[in-house]
């Protein structure tokens, strides 16, 4: 199997996140949004941070069919989740359908960052209000902040938590599954616009600054 190195890979970066988790001060905020059977919306660039505090949740999420998506798929089964193989570009709909599948067996939740797997960052996609309204379920927000951060070059800009620090989930309010299903267009842009709130906010408090620019740069021209 061509992607066995990197599902090995990835199952070893696991292990190294349950001690990192260990170290960190952890504080969730608004869990009840969360303790519901749901889909959680999640912005690529802050999964981790969410990640860490959903171990063991047997959540189903996504991961690509490339090398780097069997690396995430070894690390997040290693912590406890589902994971569905595929993307966009290649076997989205049957990760999608394999999502779906997990969740009609009795998976608790279904997880998404909603502008994976390769962006365009902070632009979300549809998979996660289709699966929302498939299974008549709420799409909760959810992102996190630290006091110190990593920061990565990547085209997500990943944020990760430094060890040693204290690190802050917040999960906003649910989309109920009518009001998704009334106006699944204007849902995208509302989820958008309010993740890009809930990591404002949550930065400015916790970090003491804006990691992100803000939404208006997203939308100038180059």
């Amino acid at each position: 199997m061509a992607n066995a190195p990197w599902l090995a890979a990835g199952a070893g970066v696991g292990a190294l996140l349950r001690v990192w988790r260990a170290t960190l001060r952890r504080e969730v905020r608004n869990p009840a949004a969360r303790a519901q059977r749901c889909v959680v919306a999640v912005w690529h660039g802050r999964f981790v941070g969410v990640l860490l505090e959903n171990f063991g949740s047997r959540l189903v999420t996504m991961a690509s069919l490339s090398s780097d998506g069997a690396f995430a798929a070894g690390a997040c089964r290693m912590v406890g989740l589902r994971v569905a193989r595929g993307s966009g570009s290649r076997g989205g709909r049957e990760a999608l359908a394999a999502m779906s599948a997990a969740l009609d067996a009795g998976a608790p939740a279904a997880g998404l960052t909603v502008d994976g797997p390769k962006g365009p960052w902070r632009q979300v996609k549809p998979g996660a209000v289709a699966l929302a309204v498939r299974h008549d379920l709420p799409l909760v927000p959810a992102t996190f902040s630290s006091r110190r951060v990593i920061e990565l070059r990547s085209w997500d800009r990943m944020v990760l938590p430094r060890p040693f620090t204290r690190s802050v989930v917040m999960y906003g309010e649910p989309w109920a599954p009518e009001e998704l299903r009334q106006d699944p267009e204007g849902a995208l842009a509302q989820i958008g616009e309010e993740l890009d709130r809930m990591v404002r906010e949550l930065d400015l408090e916790i970090a003491g600054r804006e990691i992100w620019p803000g939404r208006e740069s997203l939308d100038s021209p180059a």
